[in-house]
């Protein structure tokens, strides 16, 4: 029956014929010349066959064989060792991160690009969604890492992390045929223009959006925040837009803030999120302390 062959005994077999000698070799794996006698030996008995030939020193047939063997074995044994050690510092791993679209637009490019200088072998899976989707996909563990805008009242087995703070504002296109009756009579023009919004709570799960509702006419759900910002510019819609945003977004320079609702303009701290006591991966930790060193002041966003 095949005996097994260790690993040490491939690494001193390995040694002996790289550095041309018994005494050589040990002296490199800081053991005895004669513990390295014994495991030549001892790995011919068991082989049944002979591996070196002496004065001098030249493998045999059977020696070559082993020798491609010792130096695969060896080699990912070493890369094993390299990779746990990068994985343990976030170089090489995973990411899994989702981002609300407005993140995305401001900072993703810049985030993205100056982790992946770090962590070049990272493998990535980045959702941008609607923010509301975000905390119920942390909870489920869907993705270990999201940066996104903090709801009013966070599940408290969620950690997070703030990074900024913003205001998201209702806004109009100046160029809507009612931009001007807004102000003198806000409710019904409100009735008659749509408002887009990129997702929407069902009513069961959050009472509020009936509110919502019942103040606008009709309400059009679309994830992508520029077709969002389109849909405002173009007159056909208002909207909720971050200051950031609109600040970095030549479309909105035409939007103008809806007065005089309770909604007219919500704060908002943005940051990361992830479940409390999760162990993260050297990837999430990674990206945690870029996000901590960021500098996110609306001087510093695109």
């Amino acid at each position: 029956m095949p005996q097994h062959i260790e690993t040490h005994e491939i690494r001193v077999f390995k040694a002996v014929y790289e550095h041309r000698g018994f005494k050589r070799a040990a002296d490199k794996l800081f053991v005895t010349q004669s513990a390295v006698s014994q495991t030549i030996a001892g790995l011919e008995r068991k082989l049944d066959t002979t591996l070196l030939e002496r004065n001098p020193l030249k493998l045999t047939e059977t020696g070559i064989r082993l020798l491609h063997y010792a130096e695969a074995v060896l080699g990912e044994e070493a890369q094993v060792w390299r990779d746990i050690s990068n994985i343990k510092n976030g170089v090489l791993g995973s990411l899994l991160l989702a981002t609300s679209s407005t993140v995305n637009a401001l900072y993703g490019e810049t985030l993205i690009m100056a982790f992946l200088e770090e962590a070049p072998l990272t493998r990535l899976k980045i959702n941008v969604m609607p923010s509301r989707q975000i905390n119920p996909g942390v909870e489920a563990d869907l993705w270990e890492l999201a940066f996104g805008p903090f709801q009013r009242t966070m599940p408290p087995h969620l950690t997070t992390i703030p990074l900024f703070s913003d205001d998201r504002r209702l806004v109009v296109s100046e160029t809507h045929p009612l931009a001007n009756e807004i102000s003198a009579a806000p409710e019904r023009a409100l009735k008659e223009i749509p408002l887009v919004v990129s997702h929407l709570e069902d009513p069961d799960v959050c009472p509020a959006i009936d509110k919502l509702r019942d103040v606008f006419g009709t309400i059009w759900e679309v994830n992508d925040l520029s077709l969002r910002i389109d849909l405002i510019h173009s007159g056909r819609a208002m909207g909720f837009m971050d200051s950031q945003v609109m600040a970095a977004e030549p479309r909105c320079t035409s939007f103008r803030q809806v007065d005089g609702f309770s909604f007219s303009e919500i704060p908002l701290t943005y940051g990361l999120i992830h479940r409390e006591g999760k162990l993260l991966s050297g990837g999430a930790n990674r990206f945690i302390e870029l996000c901590g060193a960021y500098d996110f002041s609306p001087a510093n966003a695109p």
